[in-house]
């Protein structure tokens, strides 16, 4: 089917669904049972570059309050200063880390806890500069591609690029496919994201991938997107929602209360997206553009679902280009999709009228092991 045809059905489809699901008595109307009485505190750690929509609507319309949970948000700008924070019982949960770089973590013995999610994929393009060309995969050949080691777009990208065949080095000695192949592909790696976008400019690398959010930089270098990792991986999990197993254990009350706070303001995103942008502005200091670029882009996709299955294959395509070592891991026992279906059922029960908690559970049934 032509690519066209595809994307604009997939949009006719989309907007008729948001506008099924926010049908009279969603999750922002009377409850049919009563609230909790108590209020339990919960930690939350995200990133300040993406923010933390689910949460800021779910403050502002009240459905935190209502659902007794009391969330303190904690901005820590990676990965390593969060997953010490959440070792050291500092935050209670991490949302906007990706999800490769917590597998990788559980793979080196962390006893951490994927339960839910934030976005399933992340608005996270290749850029270039307007001068290279890119018809496909096979533009890659030969050529030089920057990334953050261990993000989203360094992880999905070499994940798309191992499944098709085509052969890349990382890390200055890792080779993935024949040594001697003439096309191989060369992955540099950069601390951060706008290091990444400078070299681009910079002639260093011919590609670049990056985080959300970057597309207003990119375009002040004279980048521009070539291709989207999403179109090639859907739905190949983006950030997802974690914690301790210890504090999982101790703690399903409170996951259980997020949880259904954190469904409410996705039902409620639905037609509300651009209010979402004002509050992400409203929020982090961010210019109003840069919100409209990452949250209103067809390439975000913001979904509580833990979506067990994608974060399954991509622990074994991270695996296969030797980013972890499974050894005697389970990470079934590193997942845990029980407390969002129970949340998402006494939604149901509650709001009997609403189309879209009947959807989301169809979803998670599909999504998940």
């Amino acid at each position: 089917m032509n690519k066209k045809i595809v994307i604009i059905c997939a949009v006719v489809v989309a907007a008729a669904a948001a506008a099924f699901f926010m049908m009279k008595g969603g999750g922002d109307g009377a409850a049919t049972s009563a609230k909790p009485t108590d209020v339990i505190k919960v930690r939350v750690a995200a990133q300040p570059t993406s923010g933390q929509v689910f949460q800021f609507i779910a403050n502002k319309h009240g459905f935190n309050k209502e659902e007794g949970v009391d969330v303190e948000m904690v901005w820590l700008s990676n990965l390593s200063d969060a997953a010490s924070a959440l070792m050291a019982d500092q935050v209670d949960v991490l949302s906007t880390y990706g999800t490769g770089g917590p597998l990788i973590y559980i793979a080196n013995g962390q006893d951490f806890n994927i339960f839910g999610g934030y976005m399933i994929i992340g608005e996270t393009p290749v850029y270039g500069k307007p001068g290279t060309a890119y018809t496909g995969l096979e533009s890659f050949k030969g050529k030089r591609i920057g990334i953050t080691r261990g993000g989203t777009p360094d992880i999905v990208l070499k994940g798309i690029l191992y499944d098709a065949g085509y052969p890349f080095s990382y890390g200055g000695n890792t080779v993935i496919g024949d040594k001697n192949d003439p096309d191989m592909i060369k992955f540099f790696e950069y601390k951060k994201n706008t290091d990444v976008l400078q070299a681009i400019a910079n002639g260093e690398v011919d590609f670049g991938a990056t985080a959300t959010g970057y597309q207003i930089q990119a375009r002040d270098l004279g980048l521009e997107v070539k291709m989207w990792p999403d179109e090639l991986w859907p739905n190949h999990s983006c950030c997802r929602m974690l914690c301790t197993n210890k504090y999982l254990q101790n703690n399903e009350e409170a996951i259980y209360r997020l949880l259904r706070s954190y469904l409410r303001a996705e039902e409620y995103m639905q037609t509300n997206m651009n209010e979402v942008s004002d509050l992400v502005v409203e929020n982090l200091d961010l210019k109003k553009e840069t919100a409209d670029s990452f949250v209103l882009s067809p390439h975000m996709k913001y979904d509580t679902d833990p979506f067990t299955k994608s974060v399954e294959k991509m622990w074994n395509k991270m695996s296969n280009f030797g980013y972890l070592t499974v050894g005697n891991v389970k990470l079934e026992e590193h997942m845990n999709s029980s407390i969002y279906k129970r949340a998402l059922e006494s939604l149901i029960k509650d709001y009997p009228d609403s189309q879209f908690f009947k959807y989301k559970m169809e979803q998670f049934k599909a999504n998940n092991l």
